[in-house]
């Protein structure tokens, strides 16, 4: 039911899939640190478990933020200008638009929660510049890093962690020790600590300083190896001691572990390990085998994978959603095997195939994109999109692969229009552009596609600089295939200057050119452009030219192109007054869009269900009307947003003379306060109608235990006298604390206290 839907959640931290082993007296005093900080950097070298500390320390104090406890993964990210967008995905925040940053602060403005930035020290400086802007204008923000470096952020606490106690004591086991025991007993179920075995541990503890990630690596050798024969391999000079003096000790502790492990894998699997560091995000199985070299077929890559998930160097995560399971490493690891890979033979070539891999990939949206095999592609294509970065990346980086740049991210355009990323893939183009100025065929592919992904996303001026440049270069001999493509862009220009008619007229005759020559794909968009068009205008062949694309889309199977041709068709039948017809094609265009991530066009079904409901229920098409409204703003797809904007704008001025606009505005707010997976509830009629919800106030609010136990007495009736004598303190004390009190919570009275402990989660 719907009001199960209506619990937000309360963030995406991962459940803890082996045990927290010690650290007691570290998290007591991170935590103090934490209580009057607003940021809180946990320092420390690759290995030291400032991931994981910063998961259990987070875990200890989420009852803190009823706004949730956020994970932020930036391992994989590469590009400090796409952190925004990174931290709106783990926020679940659909923020598509052209302007993440305002999304992100208006998200963030009046919430109480906690974001986790994981592995910051590649991207400090863009850390340092966005966390600092946030935290001025999100009071209620903390934010929690890990970095082998300080940040630099303004009012930054840091908190260096700390590696494992590793001295063996008389009396029990030292943290290091425990960790290694409970390690090395899910590798060999037989694996007890004994008196036999405790002074190798010690020992092996001892020379690893206690750091987990060593001490893990060490402990999943125990199948192979006793605890005394790990001890005493990890005692060799030439094993213990990296080659730089000044490195700091722990690294080469560190690197000595990792580097034992690599010597213990054999050949095939040491340059298996060495190559699977180009992959970012991850890879599958058919991934490694596709870029990978091996010294025979393709079983060998798997033989040699098989080899190092069983070592622990490559951890596999289950698939999600139908897609294939994943692999990947730690990150200190793959840095490991990343120094490696540099300075092997392998290198330039490895990358290539890496490169040329998703090319080939990205290709698929040429051909996949308008079949059946749509969900799969966009599913996979969205997977590998750390991957994709890291090819385009990389094939900047090549001299002699500048046409190979812009013809994938060319191929890339369906993919970043259908995952609202239209600003990023116009970027990746806009760099690969800048590089040459050859009048090539592939610089028109990819000034024609940056076109068009900046009329979808709004960014007129841009686009018709782009479009400038490519009609002049198409004048001249040889680009007589791009008859097709131009009058669609021609088209999108049209549009966007307000000239529908002509829109229409540019539209069709890509259609007819297209149909001509096969080309699938511009067909397509070309007909959804039409379709609009026909609507808006109230065009007398409106239902004839929806339904044509309706039939195109069935025809080919697809999913997404079916779920884009429904919406104009059931506008169509609502301005002809089949309010039913109508709703029933929107939400089928919702379930339909529910296998991809569009968050624009389903704003555009919804607003369409308001339509339909204006007359026959105007409060609960109020509510629609705010929903989309919410959902628009994380969208970069303004074409259609414009394209109803009209209409939309009309019923709402039907539904405010309805209702009266004190009430109007109240039911359009509670449509707002909506989440994306409750606005779609609604809209689907699948649930009760949500009522308007108060935010709730911070159960702590940053009060220590003290101060709450006051809290508590004041909200209970009690003067500062009778509180004093009820918890034997002096009245002066008390006065303190409610001052203390007040401060922290921003109030003026004790009425507000009283009142703001009643609503908190203490009165549960």
């Amino acid at each position: 039911m719907f009001t199960s839907m209506s619990v937000r959640p309360a963030g995406n931290l991962p459940v803890e899939l082996t045990s927290f082993v010690g650290r007691r007296d570290d998290l007591t005093q991170a935590k103090n640190l934490f209580a009057s900080a607003r940021m809180l950097t946990l320092t420390g070298m690759g290995g030291v478990g400032k991931t994981r500390f910063a998961l259990r320390l987070a875990s200890e104090v989420r009852r803190q933020f009823p706004d949730g406890v956020w994970l932020v993964e930036l391992a994989d990210l590469r590009q400090g200008d796409l952190l925004t967008r990174t931290i709106s995905t783990a926020l679940r925040i659909r923020n598509e638009s052209s302007d993440p940053l305002s999304i992100l602060v208006d998200h963030l403005r009046e919430r109480r929660l906690l974001v986790i930035l994981d592995n910051c020290e590649h991207l400090a400086e863009a850390c340092a510049v966005l966390i600092s802007g946030l935290l001025q204008v999100a009071p209620d923000l903390k934010v929690l890093g890990t970095s082998r470096h300080v940040l630099g952020v303004v009012g930054e606490q840091v908190f260096p962690v700390p590696p494992l106690t590793h001295e063996s004591t008389a009396t029990g086991l030292s943290e290091a020790m425990v960790l290694f025991e409970e390690r090395a007993s899910a590798a060999d179920p037989r694996f007890r600590i004994t008196e036999e075995n405790r002074e190798a541990v010690a020992k092996l503890c001892r020379a690893l300083e206690g750091l987990p990630l060593a001490v893990e690596l060490a402990a999943a050798h125990v199948r192979t190896f006793s605890a005394a024969e790990i001890a005493e391999r990890l005692a060799h000079t030439e094993v213990l001691t990296a080659t730089e003096r000044t490195r700091h000790p722990r690294h080469r502790t560190l690197d000595a572990a990792v580097d034992w492990s690599y010597r213990l894998c054999t050949p095939e699997e040491r340059r298996l390990w060495e190559q699977l560091s180009v992959f970012s995000g991850g890879f599958t199985i058919e991934t490694a085998g596709g870029v990978c070299l091996a010294a025979e077929p393709e079983p060998t890559v798997v033989g040699a994978l098989i080899g190092l998930v069983d070592k622990s160097v490559i951890v596999r995560i289950n698939g999600t959603h139908g897609l294939r399971g994943r692999y990947r490493m730690l990150e200190p690891v793959r840095q490991y095997a990343r120094e490696k890979l540099a300075s092997s033979p392998d290198e330039l070539l490895v990358r290539r195939r890496h490169r040329d891999y998703f090319f080939r990939l990205a290709q698929l949206g040429l051909t996949d994109y308008c079949s059946s095999s749509d969900v799969e592609w966009y599913a996979t294509t969205r997977s590998e999109q750390a991957n994709i970065r890291e090819a385009l990346e990389f094939s900047l980086s090549d001299p002699d692969a500048v046409d190979t740049t812009i013809e994938m991210a060319t191929a890339l355009r369906p993919f970043w229009q259908q995952s609202g990323s239209m600003i990023e893939g116009c970027q990746w183009l806009r760099r690969a552009l800048d590089r040459t100025t050859e009048p090539t065929v592939d610089r028109a592919a990819g000034l024609v596609a940056a076109s068009i992904l900046g009329f979808l996303a709004g960014q007129t001026g841009e686009a018709r600089t782009l479009l400038r440049e490519y009609r002049e270069l198409i004048t001249r001999p040889g680009f007589d295939d791009f008859s097709v493509i131009t009058p669609f862009a021609s088209a999108l220009e049209a549009f966007a200057d307000g000239h529908a008619h002509l829109a229409f007229e540019q539209a069709e005759k890509t259609v007819e050119l297209g149909i001509d020559r096969e080309r699938t794909v511009l067909v397509a968009e070309a007909m959804a452009l039409s379709a609009l068009c026909v609507f808006i205008t109230n065009h007398e062949r409106a239902e004839e030219i929806t339904l044509r694309f309706v039939h195109f889309a069935e025809k080919l199977g697809v999913h997404l192109l079916h779920a884009i041709a429904l919406y104009p068709l059931g506008a169509v039948r609502w301005r002809q007054g089949d309010v039913v017809s109508a709703t029933a094609l929107m939400r089928k265009a919702i379930h339909l869009y529910q296998m991809f991530e569009q968050p624009g066009m389903v704003a555009v079904c919804i607003e369409g269900l308001a339509w339909s409901d204006a007359e026959r229920d105007p409060h609960r098409a109020a509510m629609l009307l705010g929903a989309a409204k919410s959902i628009w703003r994380y969208s970069q797809m303004r074409l259609p947003q414009a394209a109803v904007q009209g209409v939309t704008s009309g019923i709402e001025a039907q539904l405010r003379q309805h209702l009266g606009d004190p009430e109007f505005a109240q039911i359009f707010a509670t449509g707002q306060e909506l989440s994306f997976e409750e606005s779609v509830a609604l809209a689907l009629g699948s649930g009760a109608e949500p009522k308007p919800r108060a935010r709730k106030p911070a159960a702590h609010a940053g009060l220590t235990r003290r101060e709450q136990q006051i809290a508590a007495l004041v909200a209970q009736g009690l003067t500062n006298r009778e509180i004093a004598a009820k918890l034997v303190i002096s009245p002066r004390t008390v006065d303190a604390h409610v001052e203390h009190a007040l401060v922290k919570l921003g109030f003026r009275s004790r009425t507000q206290i009283a009142r703001w402990f009643s609503t908190s989660e203490h009165s549960d």
